[in-house]
């Protein structure tokens, strides 16, 4: 999402103030985090991810409720905001939590080939993930699929201590296996964005 270009503080007060609260008051939502982007060259600029009990939550009452009682200062909004990126995404492989509140989020979105989706999901699960969470600083990675949106088919979200990953020996490693690289070569559509946690 990148908000109004005349207007950003009252966008960040309108998400934090409103927008984020009445989503985790809803049954079904277990968290809601928000993220900017390190430059504000890149685009999307600001990130919220939010975690579901279930895709069943997007089509309760409740949280139906929200769109068709949305307030004034919701719908000005979001009526000024240039680019919204609304995704739904299940989970295919997990890992283990270690902090509620990751200070940096690497998302990274492909489209494997036709055809070619289970050997991606394969080179994640039996190859990437595990050479990934080596690198110090690097700990978590989680890997979804699209269901909802107009995005890559697959979107890896992983949580780093700090930027300073992406200088470690063995991040080098694990992108320069014959494995990643024929998947590289392969994908449609790549979407890499790094942020940073916004301050409670």
């Amino acid at each position: 999402m990148n908000p109004p270009a005349d207007d950003e503080a009252a966008f960040n007060a309108w998400y934090d103030e409103e927008h984020v609260p009445l989503r985790l008051a809803t049954p079904g939502f277990l968290s809601g985090r928000r993220y900017k982007a390190l430059s504000n060259e890149d685009s999307p600029r600001y990130l919220a991810l939010y975690d579901l009990a279930s895709l069943d939550v997007l089509n309760s009452a409740a949280y139906l409720r929200l769109n068709a009682e949305r307030s004034k200062r919701e719908a000005d909004m979001l009526a000024k905001i240039p680019l919204i990126l609304r995704r739904v995404f299940e989970l295919e492989l997990d890992g283990a939590e270690w902090t509620s509140e990751p200070p940096y989020q690497l998302t990274v979105a492909m489209s494997p080939q036709t055809g070619g989706e289970a050997d991606f999901v394969a080179w994640y699960r039996e190859e990437h993930i595990g050479m990934l969470l080596k690198v110090p600083g690097w700990r978590r990675v989680r890997l979804f699929r699209q269901v909802d949106g107009d995005g890559p088919a697959f979107m890896a979200v992983h949580e780093l201590e700090s930027p300073a990953v992406f200088e470690r020996p063995e991040y080098e490693a694990s992108i320069a296996t014959p494995w990643r690289k024929r998947i590289r070569s392969s994908v449609s559509r790549y979407e890499r964005n790094l942020f940073h946690k916004l301050s409670s």
